[in-house]
């Protein structure tokens, strides 16, 4: 069963790889776009390890890319812990959810790239305005599915708390939370690529040394070869993000989930 755990999440990252570079293969081969522009997965890999000035092309990517991910990262925990408070207390008093859901509706439906200048007056141009971008696209989807998995407390469920003495906290403690871990999960997988893009589409706003900002200079200066190479690993570190949430989630649920200890 490990074994198969374990295999799960790297056959999601093979097939997910497979599909991505057989895509670039035929749309490049398909649609004609013009060699100057466009670069196949051996141009990529020449740029970053067999060129003359290889190592120094993947000490500018990579170093870009820690900037990125830190960005993400931040992003991803405020986003989720945020969504996570956010969702225990809208359960615990309705009243909340009410007061609460117009304001979380009306900063997700603006666009982000609309929000992106009073973000900037209020946080700088730095790594605060990325961090609470990244968070905001991070916030609405995990709270859906943190509050719906925290609602599926059955009646009976509910009842055996409160029949010996249980408070609304002891059913949120002991029933909801463990049942609400594969949707739980299920926010952190979706939450894992949406803190990536959220942090891309801010650093275009920034003056962090990230890829978001390295993409907009290498498509000013034609550096199509740094273009390619910043897109390949920053979506590399997506689908490996997922993967690793994915395989986190098989073992959680294994141990702590609502068929925990059953063959």
């Amino acid at each position: 069963m490990r074994v198969l755990a374990v295999a799960r999440p790297l056959l999601t990252i093979l097939v997910v790889l497979a599909a991505t570079i057989g895509a670039w293969y035929a749309l490049v081969t398909l649609t004609g776009v013009s060699d100057l522009t466009t670069r196949l997965p051996q141009d990529v890999i020449a740029y970053l390890f067999t060129e003359d000035d290889a190592a120094a092309n993947r000490a500018e990517v990579l170093g870009a890319l820690g900037q990125t991910v830190i960005d993400a990262g931040i992003g991803f925990v405020a986003g989720l812990s945020a969504a996570f408070v956010l969702a225990t207390v809208m359960v615990l008093w309705s009243g909340v959810e009410a007061a609460t859901m117009p304001v979380v509706m009306i900063v997700r439906t603006v666009p982000l790239v609309a929000l992106a200048p009073i973000i900037t007056l209020l946080f700088g141009n730095g790594f605060w305005c990325v961090a609470v971008m990244s968070g905001i696209v991070v916030l609405f989807p995990a709270l859906v599915n943190i509050a719906y998995g925290l609602r599926s407390v059955t009646p009976q469920m509910h009842d055996v708390v409160t029949v010996y003495g249980g408070s609304s906290w002891d059913v949120m403690r002991r029933v909801a939370f463990p049942t609400a871990l594969p949707s739980i999960f299920a926010a952190i997988r979706i939450s894992v690529p949406g803190a990536i893009t959220g942090a891309l589409i801010a650093e275009y706003f920034t003056t962090t040394d990230s890829v978001g900002k390295a993409v907009n200079q290498a498509l000013a200066l034609y550096q199509y070869d740094k273009l390619w190479s910043l897109v390949v690993v920053v979506t590399l570190v997506s689908v490996i993000g997922y993967a690793l949430a994915q395989l986190a989630e098989t073992f959680v649920l294994a141990r702590y989930g609502r068929n925990a200890g059953r063959a």
